[in-house]
């Protein structure tokens, strides 16, 4: 790391968090309040707790290479108490801020497997294709490794929901505490019967006929939940990048969104109204992992979205026009609810 260039400097100081941004950004006021909140957010779900006096330092770079090599982002807590990550996809902090969280705790670097369990569970969406499982290998290939391909990074945060789920968030800790990184199996097993009463073998089993579904990130589904009318949906939402909702993209200096939760009751056709001061764009994100291919289509320009299946869906707005300060979007059944989804 000797050659890696220097760091950005750091741009603001939020409660928890502290950010650089290697590009010129107007830091929008949401986006540290986002971060700090995701960081209570780990510490509470995990019951873990670091020093609050020491600041998380993010870094949002145009490229992570020098610090992460071969991925696309990556908490470092070597020569530098760092995370990184690229400004082509900033929703990679959610995962890195609880590697940060965890190692900067009690906890410390701990197994891989479990590691990026946590890092799943809590910050990442791992919503396979309707039909298209993800791999599901025993326990006994993934834990005491170096390494965890990606494609087990699901199943990583399967266990840690598992275990949360049957043995609550305590035992995940007293387990990830007993797990040192390099520990090899035989280690790893003497941990399992201490922290969860049972043999690999036997949680194994049990893993395997009561794995929780892979689920939405956590982290994205936030904000306003906002109530259904009998009408349908009506939103107002400030663009503006002072508000305290407002966080950034970092794709471009002004790159921004917002964005708010609502239940859509039943599936059908329909029509999406957008008006705003200036430019701006509407995306519709499912806060589940869909069971069906055609669980939600939208077009932007069309002005209407098929919802295939009734559930809580993430509406974002994003801007990168910074003259855009407000919107308003309504969404209405059109009477449509038996027809099919487009082709």
């Amino acid at each position: 790391m000797a050659c890696a260039p220097p760091l950005p400097e750091l741009l603001a100081e939020g409660q928890r968090v502290a950010v650089g941004v290697q590009a010129e950004v107007e830091l929008c006021a949401g986006t540290l309040r986002a971060w700090d909140d995701h960081v209570g957010f780990v510490e509470a779900q995990l019951g873990i707790a670091r020093d609050p006096d020491r600041l998380i330092e993010v870094f949002v770079v145009e490229d992570t290479a020098p610090w992460c090599d071969d991925v696309m982002a990556c908490y470092i807590g070597g020569w530098v108490d760092a995370t990184f990550v690229p400004a082509y996809e900033p929703r990679a902090i959610w995962h890195e801020l609880v590697h940060h969280v965890a190692s900067g705790s009690d906890l410390g670097m701990t197994d891989r497997f479990l590691s990026e369990g946590m890092a799943g569970s809590l910050g990442d969406r791992w919503c396979p294709e309707p039909g298209v499982p993800w791999p599901t290998p025993p326990l006994r290939q993934l834990l005491a490794r170096d390494d965890v391909a990606y494609e087990h990074y699901p199943r990583a945060a399967q266990f840690v929901d598992f275990v949360r789920a049957e043995h609550g968030a305590e035992a995940l800790v007293q387990l990830v505490d007993c797990v040192d990184r390099g520990d090899p199996l035989d280690a790893v097993e003497r941990c399992l019967e201490q922290t969860l009463h049972g043999d690999l073998t036997t949680i194994g089993a049990q893993f395997a006929a009561r794995a929780p579904a892979v689920h939405e990130n956590p982290a994205l589904c936030r904000g306003p939940v906002v109530p259904w009318e009998d009408s349908g949906w009506t939103f107002d939402a400030a663009l503006a990048c002072e508000d305290p909702d407002v966080q950034n993209t970092f794709r471009s200096r002004y790159d921004r969104e917002t964005s708010a939760l609502v239940e859509i009751p039943k599936p059908g056709h329909y029509a999406v109204d957008l008006h705003a001061d200036g430019d701006a764009t509407l995306e519709i994100e499912p806060c589940f992992c869909a069971t069906e291919q055609a669980s939600l289509w939208h077009e932007p320009e069309s002005g209407s979205v098929w919802v295939g299946e009734p559930g809580r869906y993430r509406f974002v707005f994003r801007t990168a026009d910074p003259t855009t300060s407000r919107l308003q979007v309504q969404l209405r059944p059109t009477g449509e609810a038996g027809a099919q989804a487009p082709v």
